[in-house]
């Protein structure tokens, strides 16, 4: 153990007192006494490989000369951080109320590390570094338990990625190395109160004020996944992978948006790792009827889209209840001014089955739009949107959420402890 040990400390010597770029690496040596990360507190086999902890240093390496908010995003998702400071795999209190019965409260270790350690501080500050003071000269608190209960919340849902080869650590089956992802069902999806008396998320704009085809908009952002179709910013069904007659959203050979992708030089494209929109495009083909890409096709490969950030609000103006595949599964209430979920649509009369299809030129499996996008198809095939009982002529795995016409009600419980939790009425 000791010679494992010796090893990663012989290799971290010989870098940071040989390497050329002797101030980068007093900087990362520097950075590294601040965020630490306690090998005995790491259950990486007890702390004693070399990999994990080098790839961690890195990262203060690879940003000594940059932005402060881009090292704290990547120590956030570090699954060291994660699991120095015990918030990998914290869960949110509803989740744990659904599935225990249980009051439970998001870990609060890294809540309140990052704003003492990390960032803020205990106390206000003047310009000139000295404390800022009360009417009774007391130092005023940058935060309280309030702010740290609230921060806990962000940080849940934090999870590892899957184990991959070419790793020190694949034989206990764990990925230690690559950043954690976020696992939906454990996120807390409630509003989260900042520092200064606001929420965090404003400023941003809300998601309904986004303009219509924002995905061809000056701004819109696409990364590129290579041959894998797989989001990176959504959880896809692992059928839905393995599955070759998915419908996939191919951009016509003339379409602006491929141009822009392919990036050709003669006839061969030149993918980039981020393409960024330098001004509006017109749709083309098939765009025009997608409300909201997920993943598009360029040739072979695949970019995601990336929406910008922007606000959900709570509560909306006529909420519509939208289902999971069939009636047998759940039912949300839904923003119809949103693209969240996909169009079910019915016979006039079709009453006794109530088996409704997909439209006739949806562009992609688990395609989202908007209510009166859902709408417009339906009655472009003669059909009716309504509630109904299965979809037709595709399978289960290639189905998500579908619009229904049934209005729905947002309600509020509040417990005697001031636990907040809403409740759709999808009747």
């Amino acid at each position: 153990t000791r010679k494992i040990v010796a090893n990663r400390e012989s290799v971290w010597a010989i870098v940071a007192l040989e390497a050329k770029d002797q101030l980068r690496q007093r900087i990362a040596w520097a950075l590294a006494q601040l965020l630490v990360v306690v090998p005995d507190q790491v259950n990486s086999s007890g702390g004693t490989h070399s990999e994990v902890f080098l790839h961690y240093y890195d990262t203060f390496v690879h940003h000594a000369f940059g932005n402060y908010g881009d090292i704290l995003r990547e120590v956030t998702f570090s699954p060291q951080m994660g699991e120095n400071l015990s918030y990998l795999y914290s869960k949110s209190g509803a989740y744990n109320f659904e599935n225990t019965g249980k009051f439970t409260f998001a870990d609060e270790n890294y809540a309140r590390e990052i704003m003492q350690l990390f960032t803020v501080g205990l106390y206000l500050l003047n310009i000139d570094g000295t404390e800022k003071l009360d009417e009774n000269g007391e130092p005023i608190l940058t935060y309280t338990n309030y702010e740290i209960m609230s921060f806990a919340r962000i940080f849940t849902g934090f999870v590892r990625q899957l184990p991959r080869g070419n790793s020190e650590e694949i034989w206990f089956g764990r990925n230690v190395l690559d950043f954690t992802t976020i696992e939906p069902t454990y996120r807390d999806r409630f509003p989260k109160h900042d520092l200064t008396g606001g929420y965090i998320g404003d400023g941003y704009p809300l998601c309904v004020d986004l303009p219509p085809k924002m995905f061809l908009r000056k701004g819109a952002k696409y990364k590129l996944l290579g041959d894998n179709p797989r989001p990176q910013a959504f959880e896809d069904r692992q059928d839905l992978l393995n599955d070759p007659s998915i419908k996939r959203f191919v951009l016509d050979i003339d379409s602006p948006l491929r141009e822009k992708l392919c990036n050709a030089v003669g006839d061969e494209c030149q993918y980039d790792v981020v393409v960024t929109l330098d001004s509006n495009l017109e749709p083309f083909g098939q765009e025009l009827l997608v409300d909201e890409p997920r993943v598009v096709q360029v040739g072979d490969i695949f970019y995601e889209y990336v929406r910008p950030a922007c606000v959900d609000q709570f509560f909306y103006s006529n909420p519509m209840r939208v289902t999971y595949i069939n009636r047998y599964w759940h039912s949300l209430c839904a923003n119809p001014k949103l693209p969240v979920a996909s169009e079910a649509c019915l016979f006039t009369g079709n009453k006794p089955t109530k088996k409704a299809l997909r439209y006739s030129k949806y562009v992609f499996d688990q395609e989202r739009v908007t209510y009166a996008t859902a709408q417009a198809r339906c009655e472009e095939d003669g059909l009716k949107q309504s509630w109904f009982h299965f979809i037709e002529g595709i399978e289960n795995h290639k189905k998500g959420f579908h619009w229904t016409d049934v209005e729905c009600k947002v309600n509020v419980k509040v417990n005697p402890n001031g636990l907040v939790s809403l409740v759709y009425d999808v009747n």
